[in-house]
């Protein structure tokens, strides 16, 4: 069943997009065959799509700053037509997000401004349907994750990354198979705490896990052109639209994935359905 109010919870922030040829040495110099300057962020880069697939979304996570990123950031999230009314404002630089991408597509991330930050709180949780939270926001809110899913029992809980351990109950957790090893994935089943996880890969297929085994996920062979923002729209999609139909939901998640990833189309929903018939499922 679809999910039709979603709050995105997390990184809120500018990107400052840097194409180059490779990574340099310690104390090397390069140069940027291109930049782009953008609104990012998992919460913002989640929610942008969400609207666009026709659902209500709104933002919440760290303080942004009274400055002109502050305002750019919500300008253009209101222009999107996503709820910003609790996106906390202080006297502050506005944290930023430095993406360094290669010729492969593969990215190098600094991101600055996040330590002394504060975050939005889960009031108002009854009027959402789903909730998907990012793995950067975990240690600063991780505190307040340990009663939600009991408190809002109908509640669909997402993560998207995984950095910190997980002591609360999630029902799906979208992850990069670098952030998190295979014998971890398993723990986390075994425990309850987490129902569902797909772990994905660039350039390798991804893996769905739940207390019923394993299922291979093998997206069309699509050459990777820029990976950002690809995990954070798998992860969208996974949130707006449940799992109640699993496997037709995953394989239009990494089709959606794979769009963003090896195109510069936006992921819609005629699209994704469309590449999700060329994606393979595969038990193991």
């Amino acid at each position: 069943m679809s999910k039709n109010k979603i709050l995105c919870f997390g990184t809120i922030n500018p990107d400052l997009i840097y194409f180059i040829e490779s990574i340099p040495k310690p104390g090397g110099d390069i140069r940027s065959k291109d930049y782009q300057v953008r609104v990012g962020g998992t919460a913002i880069n989640c929610a942008e799509k969400i609207v666009e697939w026709g659902f209500d979304a709104e933002i919440r996570g760290n303080s942004i700053g009274e400055d002109s990123l502050g305002s750019y950031v919500l300008e253009y999230a209101d222009s999107s037509n996503i709820f910003t009314g609790n996106v906390l404002r202080r006297k502050i630089n506005t944290p930023t997000c430095s993406i360094l991408i290669d010729e492969t597509g593969e990215r190098t991330i600094i991101s600055s401004g996040y330590s002394n930050l504060e975050w939005s709180n889960f009031q108002n949780l009854e009027s959402f349907d789903s909730l998907i939270i990012d793995r950067y926001s975990i240690k600063f809110i991780g505190d307040q994750l340990k009663n939600i899913k009991s408190e809002n029992p109908n509640l669909f809980i997402l993560q998207a990354g995984f950095e910190t351990e997980i002591n609360y109950v999630i029902d799906f957790l979208v992850v990069s198979k670098d952030e998190i090893t295979v014998q971890k994935t398993e723990e986390l089943i075994d425990s309850g705490l987490v129902k569902n996880i797909l772990l994905t890969s660039s350039n390798l297929p991804a893996r769905l896990i739940s207390q019923e085994g394993a299922i291979e996920i093998v997206p069309p062979d699509f050459k990777t052109i820029n990976a950002n923002g690809a995990g954070d729209t798998t992860a969208a999609y996974i949130g707006a639209f449940g799992t109640d139909d699993l496997l037709n939901t995953i394989k239009e998640a990494c089709a959606a994935g794979a769009i963003v990833a090896g195109t510069t189309d936006f992921p819609d929903l005629e699209k994704i359905k469309d590449i999700a018939k060329l994606v393979e499922v595969k038990p193991r």
